[in-house]
């Protein structure tokens, strides 16, 4: 007989970084997510996420891409764009 183990959300999540929208300059906020697929993330961060403070490009529960760039001088994973389902 097949075991299924509890899967343990938490230890899966990773920050990725999303651009905040309307700061006049470039902000990114660090969001937990969990790799779908390769590059591919689900933005969580339901706890974090107010509108009224600030705008994500991505709202929580977006399947987005992710890409490594560089954010001062350290490489991090950034949400890129949203998944096309296709």
């Amino acid at each position: 007989m097949l075991e299924v183990l509890p899967l343990n959300i938490k230890s899966m999540e990773k920050n990725i970084y999303i651009k905040l929208l309307e700061e006049g300059t470039n902000v990114y906020r660090p969001v937990p997510a969990i790799e779908v697929k390769k590059n591919i993330y689900q933005v969580k961060g339901e706890e974090i996420y107010d509108p009224e403070d600030e705008v994500w490009e991505f709202k929580p529960s977006t399947h987005v891409i992710v890409e490594e760039q560089e954010l001062e001088g350290e490489l991090v994973p950034v949400a890129v764009r949203e998944e096309s389902h296709s």
